[in-house]
């Protein structure tokens, strides 16, 4: 029996559609400003043309996180069909979207609504809806799915790397990864978030080729130590060769789920048009279950 409980996240979850639509999962978007233009994240604007936009537009292009307005009136829509809902936010190190849920959820009622930080980003964030929306389906109450996804969130990696720093430093997203600007001459940024979830530097790799191996490695490294995981990966630019190696890391290391995420206008706007990303999460053998 499926538990009455919605699952909400914001756009930057990078959840594919068949999998939103699969397991009901309702995304509130992100605010994409292109110039004087405020346009919704996938809906106002699809992401192949806002690729297009940012490798070629003259304007201005920025983001704002979803309004305390947007969440509302999602949540009210939302309990009229549900007793409670589930938020699963992008990390508060990356953006003022969970205390703009949080402030929605005050005027709703706090009492049905329980927002969390996942600490995380696009696909890391978006497996934790997965595992709330599994366990949902085999009718586990709200309480007990808060319980995993605080848990899951401390199982959590992300590693990306980015053709330049300039859109994370224009953004204000750089981190704890300022310290490289201007030392990349030859080099690409390996880039990871951190406990805390804010963007920190793992290491600086000779071209993308290394980049991508130093990726490999450090997936097959945690397959070895963690019997069970869920594995994705996500990118800016269309890139053949990097949907390849993870395919080929998906046969090599056996994830329990293994995701594709195509990044929207809410992270490309921050991290530029290329970039690629691993993300991989352990799942405890208690937990297990919701992916058999």
């Amino acid at each position: 029996m499926t538990s009455n409980f919605a699952i909400v996240v914001d756009s930057t979850s990078d959840l594919p559609e068949e999998l939103l639509n699969k397991y009901n999962i309702t995304v509130v978007p992100a605010w994409v400003v292109i110039g004087d233009k405020e346009l919704r994240d996938r809906i106002d604007i699809k992401r192949e043309e806002f690729l297009h936009e940012l490798t070629h537009s003259e304007e201005k292009i920025t983001t704002t996180q979803p309004r305390p307005l947007d969440f509302l009136k999602a949540y009210e829509e939302i309990l009229k069909k549900y007793e409670k809902i589930l938020f699963l936010g992008v990390s508060n190190k990356l953006s003022a979207t969970n205390q703009n849920a949080v402030i929605a959820a005050k005027q709703a009622g706090k009492e049905k609504i329980v927002c969390i930080d996942t600490l995380s980003v696009t696909l890391g964030a978006g497996n934790l809806a997965l595992h709330a929306a599994l366990r949902r389906e085999q009718g586990m109450e709200l309480e007990k799915v808060v319980e995993e996804i605080k848990e899951l969130i401390e199982y959590v990696g992300l590693y990306f790397l980015v053709g330049t720093l300039d859109y994370l430093h224009k953004g204000g997203r750089i981190g704890k990864a300022k310290h490289l600007l201007g030392t990349l001459l030859n080099t690409k940024p390996l880039l990871f978030l951190n406990q805390e979830g804010e963007i920190d530097s793992f290491k600086s790799v000779r071209g993308i080729e290394a980049g991508f191996e130093e990726m490999t490695e450090l997936v097959i490294q945690y397959a070895h130590k963690h019997k069970n995981f869920v594995l994705g990966i996500a990118y800016g630019e269309d890139n053949p060769v990097f949907e390849e190696l993870g395919l080929k890391l998906k046969e090599k290391t056996n994830p329990l789920i293994y995701s594709k995420a195509l990044l929207g206008p809410g992270v490309l706007t921050h991290v530029g048009p290329k970039v690629e990303a691993v993300i991989f999460m352990k799942i405890p053998d208690s937990m297990v279950d919701a992916y058999k």
